[in-house]
């Protein structure tokens, strides 16, 4: 109970003590953090970005009550992870990367948006009228539409590019046995067939029923695995089913065909759209830019904030190298406070027993002289860090040694006899 009681009351302990760097440091990655949730909201990234912040918070959980194994792991697993989803989303990233440009949109953007969404309607209401002639022929066929996920790193076989205009013809050719790229799917993107004859991966779903064929698993395989869309003409019952997170539904005729497609693919998320200028205002979609927030503060306490742990003891001081001919006298100081920082784990095996501040008198000379304390002449392990030292400064009084007295016989009065 007491560390559950510690692991909540660390944060607030932390943020009375932050710096005004940190603060700068954490605005400035939330807003990166925003920019970058908002792109790939409701992507497969997103949803492994959410796996690593619950794997964040039990790390925080295990280190604040002493997990020290549990800790070593979690941390080891957060840093890989983190590699991971670099290698693996690199398509994603430079996506976004090319999104960076396109903030408050101008005039000529408009008028191209509104010309893409007259293209998209045409381009959509080809597809569902081809798509059922398809059927009544049975002529099977597999058509995956590309949202934000890009598609090429899932496909098994990437077919050829063919990058046309979406036809009828062009259609029909396609899917027409015994054309070589018929048993394939057909790769839409940007309105636009990019790729035919790909194969993709097979859903993985046990229930599916037995009857459904490779093009249906296909599918749902391919929208389990990121947001696209996909249709499917199925050559034995010339039925039409699209398919969208791999839930399948079957529909009856173009136009409602053409009705599930159309705001599918034509309206994207209000947070892409809304540029840089919509993150700058607070009440503006609030809620992402609260969770960035959460997800910035966690990610600092777990890889600043345990570095930034500081705790603090007295240690005494110690003078060394006196010259021969030079006495310490006077009072001098004897203990100072010292403000240790660095990771906990560091901290925990400390032994405050073998710290010392030392002050070298080896170049002094008679009189007062005052020594400035830092990290040089403290004796801290690799890794910890002088939080400050209290008192900064210690006084030395030194004096010359007085000269031994000589007896009439010249000894010396200081020595004993033998």
């Amino acid at each position: 109970m007491e560390a559950l009681f510690s692991f909540v009351l660390w944060p607030w302990r932390f943020a009375w003590t932050i710096s005004w760097r940190a603060l700068v440091d954490i605005a400035l990655m939330t807003f990166l953090v925003y920019q970058v949730s908002i792109r790939f909201r409701g992507t497969q990234a997103a949803r492994i970005g959410a796996g690593l912040a619950i794997l964040g918070v039990l790390y925080v959980l295990a280190q604040s009550m002493g997990l020290l194994l549990t800790t070593w792991v979690l941390g080891g697993l957060w840093a890989a992870a983190l590699i991971l989803v670099i290698v693996l989303f690199q398509a994603e990233i430079r996506q976004v990367l090319v999104q960076v440009n396109r903030a408050t949109p101008s005039l000529r953007q408009v008028f191209r948006r509104a010309r893409r969404l007259t293209d998209l309607a045409d381009v959509l209401a080809t597809i569902a009228a081809t798509c059922f002639a398809l059927g009544e022929k049975r002529c099977g066929a597999l058509l995956v539409f590309e949202r934000r996920d890009p598609l090429e790193p899932l496909l098994r076989n990437p077919g050829v590019v063919v990058d046309a205009r979406v036809s009828p013809q062009l259609l029909e050719t396609v899917f027409t046995p015994p054309t070589p790229l018929h048993d394939g799917a057909l790769y839409l993107r940007a309105g636009r067939v990019y790729r035919a004859g790909c194969i993709l991966p097979l859903s993985e779903t046990s229930s599916l029923p037995s009857y459904y064929g490779t093009r249906r698993r296909a599918a749902g395989g391919s929208t389990e695995r990121s947001d696209a869309l996909a249709v499917v003409v199925s050559e034995e019952r010339g039925e039409i089913t699209v398919v969208e997170w791999g839930e399948m539904v079957t529909l009856t005729g173009p136009l409602k065909l053409r009705a599930w497609l159309t705001p599918r693919l034509s309206n994207p998320p209000a947070a892409r759209t809304s540029g840089w200028a919509g993150s700058l205002r607070p009440n503006h979609n609030w809620q992402a830019k609260l969770g960035a927030l959460a997800v910035v503060s966690l990610l600092w306490l777990v890889v600043v904030g345990p570095q930034n742990t500081e705790v603090g003891f007295t240690i005494p001081v110690v003078y060394h190298n006196i010259p021969e001919d030079l006495d310490l006298v006077g009072q001098h100081t004897q203990e100072v406070y010292l403000g240790v920082r660095g990771s906990r784990e560091l901290l925990r095996f400390l032994n405050q027993g073998r710290l010392r501040a030392e002050i070298d008198l080896k170049e002094a000379r008679e009189g007062t002289t005052r020594y400035s304390l830092s990290a040089h002449e403290v004796n801290l392990p690799l890794g910890l860090q002088v939080a400050g030292v209290d008192p900064p400064t210690v006084t030395v009084h030194l004096k010359k040694k007085p000269l031994p007295k000589k007896l009439p016989d010249g000894s010396d009065a200081t020595k004993e006899p033998s």
